[in-house]
């Protein structure tokens, strides 16, 4: 794919806003925050009249009211054309106001008049030379004016060709990261397509130079996983997902990807989900003239994680290099412009970059702002937030499974708020456990989001998790005795948790004490019919004892009742042991007898 490439001549330009203007309906301003006034502050009105209205009742109401007239001349002459007007009553009389008001006929309507915001343009060049459609495919100014990322940054990983720290990256906008394809702290990039992604994401915004990102506070994890000529290892792209989500990443960015799945990698997404991160995956790009762009590529098809197609530039329709759904598939999940202005590692802006690759960091920067406006929202929650957004624009076809993805929309959605379920926790209260012991949340289930996963706590203390069904933890109980009191924990993907009632369980790992009282002596003769008597005890409680000729089980015994057995029965070499089970599970030997006959 041919890329045109032009420098941006880096200068001052003066800042320019939109205003969006109250009352007046636009497509733009469908999702413009409107504010109202402070509790105690004079509350504004809109009074709308029915066409002929006699105004005569509704006067003398807001003159009761200690209404304030605030209709200059040319305000109202402009009102008047749609029969309203503004005044400004007393906040403490406002409610009162607007119910009588409410009830005259000849009033249409009565409302708090709102404000609405200017609309945030950046400065930087690209943008202001309109070197940044995508920024507007995106509609990221209306997102901006509700966040552009925050006080406290949001950590996101580009897990790809390592990041520099230059141009509208420096100062702060990329953190320490790691190299592992090098194997050392240093993850600068030596092909170019890492710090393409970073700048989509985390460029620095309204600064009166180079692009903006889409995140503007975000910071950068950088991770590089692949060599100077874009390739990597499947272990080294899986430890670089790890490692992000151990140093703090909210989100990842994986713009890579291959034909077939591994276990490894799979392990790795799956480990980053665990942790409620949000992982954002190119869709993938044309490989020939024969590919049929159906293909699965992965990361970008596992389950729980954003897989990006690339819209064409300034249009709705799929890229005709990039990868989506065939009929009946479902693995790729939205769009965004695949045709960008990107930062390369050199510092230089150029224009027109396309591919998936750059499709994804426009939905992991949007990621980045709702996660600053909702810092408590887990992986799932910026997922469905993302996807829900991306349905309010559908593309024709079956490409996707939502559509195109829209930053102020995807501003707008709330999280699951409702609590996982458990029966109980398995085993149950007072049960004798020993050895290694699994615990089960029992009926782990979710209504919306789905169960993440399950933690087990032995004592208060943090003793593992399960991350599938069915919501087991194995315990080794070797360094208990005795009582402990176990509690487990469900989480949903949204965050949520249950806790079903606690359990106390009783470990014992000391095996019953058996031995032989009554029996022809070791290393004798027997004939006729031997009889072998025993005593059997456990501080918890005796199950059975089992009679043992030549170490196979002959007889069992669930009390002390004499075992009995014809010489004639048994080889002429033969061995008597016992052996008992306790009520957990431990078993005792006895002293070993030998026989002939």
């Amino acid at each position: 794919m041919k890329l045109t490439k032009r420098r941006i001549t880096v200068g001052a330009l003066s800042t320019a806003v939109v205003v969006a203007m109250t009352s007046v309906t636009t497509w733009a301003l469908a999702d413009t925050k409107a504010t109202t006034p402070q509790s105690g502050s004079p509350v504004r009105l809109v009074v709308g009249y029915k066409d002929g209205a006699n105004r005569v009742a509704a006067t003398n109401t807001l003159s009761a009211a200690g209404a304030r007239k605030l209709d200059a001349a040319a305000d109202s002459a402009a009102l008047d054309q749609i029969r309203a007007s503004t005044v400004q009553v007393p906040a403490a009389r406002s409610a009162a106001t607007i119910a009588a008001l409410r009830n005259d006929p000849n009033v249409a309507y009565v409302e708090v008049d709102q404000q609405r915001k200017a609309t945030l343009v950046p400065n930087d060049e690209a943008y202001q030379e309109g070197e940044q459609p995508e920024i507007d495919e995106v509609r990221a100014p209306l997102a901006w004016d509700q966040t552009t990322g925050g006080a406290s940054p949001v950590k996101i990983a580009v897990v790809d060709t390592g990041v520099n720290a230059v141009g509208d990256l420096a100062g702060g906008a990329v953190l320490a990261g790691y190299d592992f394809v090098n194997g050392d702290a240093s993850p600068a990039d030596d092909a170019g397509h890492g710090t393409e992604v970073a700048s989509l994401i985390a460029a620095r915004g309204n600064n009166t130079r180079g692009m903006a990102g889409l995140c503007w506070t975000c910071q950068i994890i950088p991770v590089k996983v692949l060599d100077s000529q874009g390739s990597g290892w499947d272990s080294d792209v899986a430890a670089g997902i790890t490692w992000a989500v151990q140093h703090g990443a909210k989100i990842i960015n994986l713009s890579l990807g291959g034909p077939t799945s591994s276990k490894v990698l799979s392990d790795a997404v799956a480990y980053a989900n665990t942790n409620a991160v949000l992982v954002v995956a190119a869709a993938g790009n044309r490989v020939s003239a024969g590919d049929p762009l159906t293909n699965r590529s992965y990361p970008a098809a596992y389950g729980d994680v954003v897989s990006v197609a690339a819209t064409a530039q300034r249009s709705n329709a799929l890229a005709s290099y990039s990868y989506r759904n065939k009929a009946g598939d479902t693995w790729v999940d939205l769009a965004a412009p695949g045709t960008v202005t990107a930062m390369d590692r050199y510092g230089n802006y150029n224009n027109k970059v396309d591919g998936t690759s750059f499709a994804a960091p426009i939905v992991s920067g949007i990621a980045g702002l709702i996660k600053a406006k909702n810092p408590s929202f887990t992986g799932w929650s910026l997922m469905n937030a993302l996807q829900n957004s991306a349905a309010q624009h559908k593309i024709s076809g079956t490409g996707v499974n939502y559509g195109k993805i829209d930053a102020p929309h995807a501003l707008t959605y709330a999280t699951d708020t409702v609590k996982p379920k458990s029966t109980g926790i398995i085993p149950s209260q007072n049960a004798l456990v020993r050895g290694t012991a699994t615990f089960t949340a029992g009926g782990a289930s979710d209504n919306k989001s789905g169960v993440r996963l399950v933690q087990l706590f032995v004592n208060g203390v943090n003793k593992g998790y399960a991350a599938k069904a069915p919501w087991s933890v194995a315990l080794k109980t070797n360094a208990y005795n005795g009582p402990i009191k176990v509690r487990m924990v469900v989480w949903d993907k949204a965050g949520n948790s249950f806790q079903p009632s606690e359990r106390t369980v009783i470990v014992d790992n000391i095996a019953p004490v058996v031995k032989i009282t009554s029996a022809p002596k070791s290393g004798s003769k027997i004939t006729g019919t031997v009889t072998v008597k025993f005593a059997a005890s456990d501080a918890r409680g005796v199950k059975v004892t089992q009679l043992l000729i030549n170490g196979k089980v002959s007889q069992v015994r669930s009390t002390t009742t004499p075992f009995t057995f014809k010489a004639t029965s048994v080889p002429n070499n033969t061995t008597v042991q016992l052996r008992t089970y306790d009520k957990a599970g431990n078993a005792g030997l006895s002293a070993k007898y030998t026989y002939k006959r």
